[in-house]
């Protein structure tokens, strides 16, 4: 039994105590039968008349659900049935009287004083309201087991759904981390894909795009240019005396020359524009759309600069190069002749190969 239940049946007992004390006093109170001449009665009764009416008054309190129930009845009760909550005293021990089974009781009925132990209006609904009470402990006691396990159902519901809603905001977290943790992923994998794939069209000395890059832009920017009647250029660049360049200050030397070299090419080479290595100390730039001036100002550009680059290890050293130019307007006949792209690379080899024969570092261009 839990604390409720202790403390529920202890309120009941007093409250049984209590109405059974009232009922005891009360037939034995000279006052409720002599209310004129108290002194009458036992010496005791006036001694405790303080305690007395306490317990009347709280009592009656205690009452009052069943003495206000039997004020209500009276009101609608024929005054023939006044027997029927048989509280009046008078009506009580009359009715006794007339009842030929309690014949028996008729001498001490009889008897001076017999009326008191019938005293009182409601002296009488002590009994039912001690079993009012006890039916509403039980009452009471199925209300509070129904609004406990309610009130448990609930916070288990609520409980439950809270933990549903964790669980889904931990899941939805966790998911949210996932999908992020993907993001970089692919983010990571697109990042290293790119550069792979530049890596695979990238020169790794000079940064320049390499042959496989440059074999394939060049059969491109050839086929559009035939298909579409346009104008393409390309250059091919080569750096004078490279061989002995590299037998006087060695391989190292060498490598840093093609580097610098490169890094002229590529920062002098438009925008749309391919710049690339060939091979060996051979560099070339693609020009799609770009008419015979506009391809020559762009290789002079890159003519003028490679000369002026200097070394630390050698301040005196003057690199060169020659460059060998093809620009073609396919609107052309000439230019529409040529069959393949290799016949553009081969025209402009032409013209390096012409430089190479007119002194180096110099510009020799074909146009058709």
């Amino acid at each position: 039994m839990g604390i409720l239940g202790k403390i529920k049946n202890f309120l009941l007992t007093v409250v049984a105590l209590l109405l059974w004390l009232r009922f005891i006093f009360v037939i034995a109170d000279p006052s409720m039968s002599v209310p004129s001449d108290v002194s009458e009665g036992l010496v005791v009764f006036n001694s405790w008349r303080g305690f007395l009416n306490i317990l009347y008054q709280v009592t009656g309190i205690a009452m009052a659900p069943i003495t206000g129930l039997y004020a209500l009845l009276s009101g609608f009760v024929p005054k023939s049935w006044s027997w029927l909550p048989a509280t009046n005293s008078t009506v009580l021990l009359e009715w006794l009287k007339s009842q030929a089974a309690l014949g028996f009781l008729k001498p001490m009925l009889n008897q001076p004083g017999a009326e008191q132990f019938f005293v009182g209006q409601f002296q009488w609904l002590v009994f039912p309201t001690l079993v009012f009470y006890n039916i509403l402990s039980v009452v009471l006691e199925k209300a509070y087991e129904f609004v406990k396990n309610l009130i448990w159902n609930i916070l288990i519901e609520f409980s439950f759904t809270k933990k549903k809603q964790a669980a889904y905001q931990e899941t939805l977290e966790k998911r949210a981390a996932d999908l992020m943790k993907l993001k970089v992923e692919y983010r990571n994998l697109s990042k290293e894909a790119s550069i792979l794939a530049e890596s695979v069209i990238t020169d790794e000395l000079t940064q320049l795009y390499n042959k496989r890059f440059f074999i394939q832009q060049v059969q491109e920017s050839f086929k559009e240019a035939k298909d579409r009647k346009a104008i393409f250029s390309i250059v091919m660049v080569d750096i004078d005396h490279f061989k002995k360049l590299n037998d006087t200050y060695g391989h190292l030397m060498g490598d840093k020359v093609l580097k610098e070299v490169a890094a002229v090419v590529k920062k002098n080479t438009p925008k749309g524009c391919y710049a690339c290595r060939f091979g060996g100390e051979e560099f070339s730039v693609i020009m799609p759309g770009r008419n015979p001036i506009e391809a020559h100002q762009i290789s002079e550009t890159i003519h003028t600069k490679i000369p002026a680059l200097r070394y630390d290890e050698d301040p005196n050293l003057v690199v060169t190069i020659s460059m060998g130019l093809f620009s073609g307007n396919f609107e052309n006949e000439q230019a529409q002749a040529l069959n393949t792209f290799e016949d553009v690379i081969k025209l402009a080899d032409d013209e390096l190969y012409r430089a190479k024969l007119n002194g180096r570092n110099r510009i020799e261009q074909v146009r058709l």
